[in-house]
């Protein structure tokens, strides 16, 4: 499905639900066309001229966004700097997710074969899991792109990844927010090379900008006509930071990150599987490195954590 923001800029949304293995992308029709991430499915990318499509910006790494690169065989390919290691090398993708860290995370727990588990969609063209992309171009923040009638800058936005960007079309008010994408679960921080505190500033930044339209990966655009997109920005952070406090409180006395995890009220219940858990458990080391950071608690010498 097309939706026409303005007469060049484009969101293509995914035949299926906007959700893994499946994301948004913005297809820029101009004198210079390209699109924003690369997940939408090939059945989407049906109603675009993939093959005139000559710039690729890739918001990060994550495999819903990129497995559909090679719809795109024309365009030149661009990612963060800070991820262009994951695009090349196994070992760091599986580093990056934290997959090395399993045992020490989850105990006995077995890791089951995951990228190739579950069954993909017949217009995903890869399989789950790492996959080699040859980068033509690094993107850093401040990059402006001219398309012709269009421009847009890259707004670096980490903490869901080092190399997470979102993309701002100033003179038209719209940014692309990618994972920031206020899912009612509230941000997903869950990869070893996640980082909450830089989550929040980013969150802070896509505020500061006041969009006009906010575009995400996964869920509807949000139009300030009809959305109070602040507001919400806010709110979405607000479950976070609301977990991070009941964290805090029950850091009173010395608590085990054993203790810790096994604590529901620090995530989203209801999904036990063991791949949900280990996310579960790295989001929580993730506060609190953060509030060790901002002098909330100590790490005690013995493995337990309380707060100050």
């Amino acid at each position: 499905m097309i939706i026409e923001l303005t007469k060049e800029i484009k969101v293509i949304r995914p035949e299926a639900k906007a959700m893994f293995p499946y994301s948004n992308s913005v297809f820029i029709d101009d004198a210079l066309k390209g699109i924003i991430d690369c997940g939408s499915g090939g059945r989407a990318y049906r109603e675009i001229p993939v093959k005139e499509v000559e710039l690729a910006l890739l918001s990060h790494y994550h495999f819903d966004h990129v497995n559909g690169v090679s719809f795109f065989e024309n365009a030149r390919v661009l990612a963060g700097q800070e991820e262009e290691i994951v695009y090349r090398d196994p070992k760091a993708y599986m580093s990056y997710a934290g997959f090395d860290e399993w045992e020490k995370i989850m105990g006995k727990v077995e890791r089951e074969s995951f990228p190739n588990s579950i069954p993909l969609p017949d217009d995903v063209p890869v399989k789950r899991g790492f996959q080699y992309i040859e980068l033509d171009g690094l993107i850093k923040d401040g990059d402006i792109f001219d398309f012709g009638q269009v421009k847009l800058r890259a707004i670096h936005t980490p903490g869901h990844s080092p190399g997470h960007y979102g993309f701002f079309f100033e003179k038209e008010g719209i940014i692309f927010s990618a994972d920031i994408d206020l899912a009612q679960r509230g941000p997903w921080f869950g990869f070893e090379c996640s980082d909450f505190g830089q989550f929040v500033d980013s969150v802070q930044r896509l505020i500061d900008l006041e969009p006009r339209v906010l575009v995400t990966s996964h869920r509807r655009i949000f139009d300030k006509e009809n959305d109070n997109i602040i507001k919400l920005l806010k709110e979405y952070l607000d479950i976070a930071l609301r977990r991070q406090e009941k964290l805090i409180n029950y850091l009173s006395e010395p608590r085990s990150f054993e203790d810790l995890s096994r604590q529901d009220f620090l995530y989203e219940a209801g999904d036990n599987t063991p791949f949900a858990v280990f996310f579960s458990r790295i989001m929580i080391k993730k506060f609190l490195k953060h509030l060790e950071e901002n002098n909330c608690l100590l790490k005690l010498e013995d493995g337990y954590y309380q707060r100050i």
